[in-house]
């Protein structure tokens, strides 16, 4: 993946490359390698937000990245959702633990922001097992009744069509 995504910026493909490089993070997005080559794209296309989003857990980050990351995402706790790192903080480099750390500080202090909405807790299993299962059930009952139905009407008639020769 990060084989194509250097061929992509060495074709000059730099939004291609941005594409395959944020979707591999939505599926890995604990993968520092892939945050840092990120970083590094937008850093040369000059967009220093997304630059100090992406590199803010690497060691590469500059100053002026993440001064541009913290403008743009006043709230701590929004820069904190924005970075969707899930795995173990030692992983990181010792200046990215320290920012991860300050960061998560900070928003556990000031908290959401005013008219957040807190992602309802799922379902329990056996509760959506229970909804989920008579809306399914309902639409093959009626659509067997219906082909049944069918059916019966096709044999009779073809019956009928048999005696009347």
């Amino acid at each position: 993946m990060l084989g194509r995504a250097r061929k992509d910026l060495a074709q000059g493909h730099t939004d291609l490359a941005i594409r395959r490089l944020r979707g591999y993070l939505a599926d890995h997005p604990n993968n520092l390698e892939v945050r840092r080559v990120l970083a590094a794209v937008y850093r040369q296309s000059g967009n220093y937000v997304e630059a100090g989003r992406w590199g803010f857990l690497t060691a590469d980050v500059r100053p002026v990245e993440l001064t541009a990351f913290e403008r743009a995402n006043p709230q701590p706790f929004l820069r904190l959702r924005l970075l969707e790192f899930t795995a173990d903080r030692h992983r990181l480099p010792p200046a990215a633990q320290d920012r991860l750390r300050v960061l998560a500080l900070q928003a556990e202090r000031v908290g959401p922001p005013p008219g957040w909405n807190r992602p309802q807790p799922p379902p329990r299993a056996e509760e959506s097992r229970q909804r989920s299962n008579k809306v399914p059930c309902l639409f093959v009952a009626i659509a067997l009744t219906v082909f049944a139905a069918l059916a019966v009407i096709g044999i009779y008639r073809v019956v009928m069509w048999i005696i009347v020769l």
